[in-house]
């Protein structure tokens, strides 16, 4: 007599090898390319969140919605083509408010190599708002916020995934500046966060920044004065975002009174740090670095500029104690040429951890804006800068290894993209004026063809009142593919 316990194993291990005859008959649908022990498929849902505009109750806000790629031929308006991986599923992106019943939608785009625009509401109360994408809309979708705030400035944002870690390097403390640290949670739970705050004399201690809620569907706004202890004003900073429990998009916007406003792109540590994006006509720049670990970091500095790698005089070098932030005024170190700035352990074999980043100034006596730039990687597989504008918009790219080629195109609403190749000499930035296709707003899309890794900034800039107002984003990879695991089947694990 079989007995019930033998009974349920038997039928068990009948349900798995039905399982394993499905999956032999059926294998995984859409296209991926198999590369080692991963597959890399297309991206089928994407999720990003625009900070609160902090505009004021003059300024205004615009958003720029972009799915990158190539419209399907022979198809009708609204039709897709459908990526890799993305199957029959022709996708939406959209934005709209951070919680369901908060009000409509105020953009979609169901087209594949096209965009859209919105605006945010008026006055100091404009709340931030979530950005997605599923389908084959997914892969590459981004969205810019940019902001012509009070007192002459401009103020842009890529749109942000949410995550659990967070680095911002070139906050200051200085008098008349207001810099606000925005944490927003698009989860379904409540999040909570820790801030850590490095200074020229270590980390600010301040128990107002430990175990901070931010609730579900909501934006927790804190000026970053407050989270400081005394002896930490006058000082440019390093801010660390710790997400405990759930997810945030976190984002920090620096306005430094006079000389003007704009958010600072998020960075990472690492031992070697190239910082794309500095223009060739800023009148002022200062270098913000953080060693956040055990060990003091000393770093060679050198610039590639529009005729080769440069070492700056008088900032060949720079010391970082462990623990601290050490700000370097860099006066007008890029001299009419645009360049990226490369940091590098002075002894490879002892590299310590940085977080880098350049608050960069252009103007003079009729008035100054300000723009923040850091460390960040390669443009990668593909490169997305949404809201760019004719004329307005300038792309600084830098091959800081082997010369390389690029494919530049411009993105409209649909139609077809204006496209250039671009040669970059090796250990070299060069300035780019996008092409601009039919209409006003567009999306710039940056890929390598040949040659070695390129980084690269978009800048978005204008005279306003004699002021040249301007907003620096990094140009980095637009994640439109993961690596997943790739699973192999495995029969034995059936056998007793």
């Amino acid at each position: 007599m079989i007995s019930r316990t033998t009974q349920s194993l038997l039928g068990a291990v009948g349900v798995l090898a039905l399982a394993v005859g499905i999956a032999e008959v059926h294998p995984p649908t859409g296209q991926a390319a198999v590369a080692g022990a991963t597959v890399l498929t297309s991206v089928q849902h994407s999720t990003l969140v625009c900070p609160p505009p902090l505009q004021g109750l003059n300024g205004s806000t615009g958003y720029s919605l972009a799915v990158p790629g190539v419209p399907a031929s022979g198809t009708g308006s609204g039709s897709v083509s459908a990526a890799a991986g993305a199957g029959s599923n022709p996708g939406t992106a959209s934005l709209g408010p951070l919680t369901a019943g908060g009000g409509s939608v105020l953009a979609k785009q169901t087209q594949v190599g096209g965009g859209s625009t919105a605006k945010a509401a008026t006055g100091d109360k404009a709340a931030a708002l979530l950005a997605t994408a599923d389908g084959a809309t997914a892969p590459g979708y981004t969205v810019q916020q940019t902001t012509a705030g009070p007192g002459h400035t401009l103020s842009g944002t890529a749109c942000t995934s949410p995550g659990t870690e967070f680095w911002f390097a070139g906050a200051d403390s200085n008098k008349g500046s207001s810099d606000y640290l925005e944490l927003t949670n698009a989860e379904a739970t409540g999040a909570d966060v820790d801030i850590q705050i490095f200074g020229p004399g270590g980390e600010a201690e301040n128990t107002q920044a430990s175990n901070i809620n931010v609730p579900a569907g909501g934006t927790t706004s804190l000026l970053l004065s407050t989270l400081l202890s005394p002896g930490n004003d006058n000082a440019f900073l390093s801010v660390h975002v710790i997400v405990r429990s759930g997810r945030v998009a976190a984002a920090l916007h620096a306005d430094s009174g006079s000389k003007g406003a704009d958010w600072l792109p998020a960075t990472s540590a690492a031992a070697a740090q190239v910082i794309a994006g500095l223009p060739g006509d800023l009148t002022d720049a200062t270098l913000v670095l953080a060693a956040p670990g055990t060990l003091d970091a000393d770093l060679k500095v050198q610039l590639a500029s529009q005729s080769g790698w440069i070492t700056p005089a008088g900032h060949e070098t720079v010391h970082v104690k462990a623990g601290m932030v050490t700000a370097v005024d860099l006066g007008n170190i890029t001299r009419g040429q645009p360049a990226a700035m490369r940091l590098t352990p002075t002894d490879p074999t002892q590299p310590a951890p940085v977080i880098a980043g350049i608050q960069v100034v252009r103007g003079g006596k009729g008035g100054t804006d300000t723009g923040y730039i850091a460390g960040g990687g390669p443009v990668g597989q593909r490169a997305t800068a949404a809201g760019s504008s004719g004329g307005d918009t300038t792309l600084l790219l830098s091959a800081t290894d082997a010369a390389a080629v690029v494919k530049v195109s411009s993105i409209g609403d649909g139609g077809t993209p204006a496209v250039q190749n671009v040669q970059i000499p090796a250990g070299a930035t060069v300035s780019v004026t996008p092409k601009a296709p039919a209409g006003g707003t567009f999306a710039v899309t940056v890929e390598p063809v040949s040659g070695g890794a390129v980084y690269g900034a978009r800048q978005i800039g204008h005279d306003d009142a004699s002021v040249p107002v301007f907003t620096l984003q990094p140009l980095a990879d637009d994640h439109s593919t993961v690596q997943i695991p790739h699973a192999v089947q495995d029969d034995s694990i059936l056998m007793p």
